[in-house]
């Protein structure tokens, strides 16, 4: 497979990683051209030369990838030269370290008037998405064309389930009712960011409930609900963008929350 093809492939997969391209050379280097795909554990794919012009590359990659900003880094290969590393080429190279982040992978459980309107803005986004529901006239292919899966299950607990929420997922609770069983399966899983539609009174009656069930403060404290920015929003598709405007806020700090998980 092709570099180029495999850097396709991973921004298909939603995979966080780091391009390394050489943008400039002078002088005596060991390459004058090339690229590598660099993974935040530091393993690589291509080359951009071998040696120790490319630890350091790799090194700030990772750096990169850390921070999620690309930047173009100059690396004097001359041990002899202010800044330079400990090589004997006596050239320079100019490197860009393209960071490829993954976006927020949305589970939305509920297939109603919000999910529809949060599906949209997802599109536009390009973020995936998944659609979970009870209701199979609701939960199409029709209706959502572009989801990575539909689960549907009379039993919405299991639906979720079923999608399997992994650290990446950003679960978002928009059912006509059930609130409590697929908050509390969500709650099973190590997810990034669980939020739920409800009014202040509704918020507390099901956590309530919940912990009475075994549910702590601890991890009902991980909760957004009620869920989204305060932008004074009143209409569907209002709603829809304060609640994709806090994954966004939440995505973008350094790291995302994880939420304890319960014993199955």
């Amino acid at each position: 497979m092709l570099l180029m093809e495999k850097v396709a492939m991973l921004t298909r997969q939603n995979e966080t990683f780091a391009l390394a391209m050489i943008i400039e050379s002078k002088g005596s280097t060991p390459s004058h051209v090339g690229k590598m795909i660099v993974y935040h554990d530091g393993t690589i794919e291509g080359t951009v030369g071998g040696g120790l012009a490319e630890y350091y590359i790799i090194e700030d990659s990772v750096k990169a990838i850390q921070n999620g900003q690309s930047k173009i880094v100059e690396y004097k290969l001359n041990k002899h030269a202010k800044d330079g590393i400990q090589m004997n080429c006596g050239g320079t190279i100019r490197v860009f370290i393209e960071v490829y982040t993954s976006r927020p992978e949305l589970v939305l459980a509920g297939a109603g008037h919000l999910a529809y309107a949060l599906a949209k803005l997802a599109d536009f986004l390009q973020y995936p998405y998944c659609i979970v529901d009870d209701r199979v006239g609701y939960c199409t292919k029709e209706r959502f064309p572009n989801a990575t899966n539909l689960f549907v299950n009379e039993n919405i607990g299991e639906a979720l389930r079923e999608a399997n929420p992994a650290e990446k997922s950003y679960v978002v609770i928009v059912t006509k009712d059930r609130d409590d069983i697929v908050l509390k399966t969500a709650l099973q899983f190590p997810v990034a960011y669980i939020g739920m539609v409800a009014s202040k009174r509704k918020v507390i009656t099901i956590f309530e409930k919940l912990k009475n069930e075994g549910v702590t403060q601890e991890q009902l404290e991980q909760v957004h609900s009620p869920i989204g920015l305060e932008i004074g929003s009143e209409t569907t598709e209002e709603i829809a963008i304060s609640i994709i405007g806090e994954i966004i806020k939440v995505s973008g700090e350094s790291k995302p929350v994880k939420v304890k998980q319960l014993n199955r």
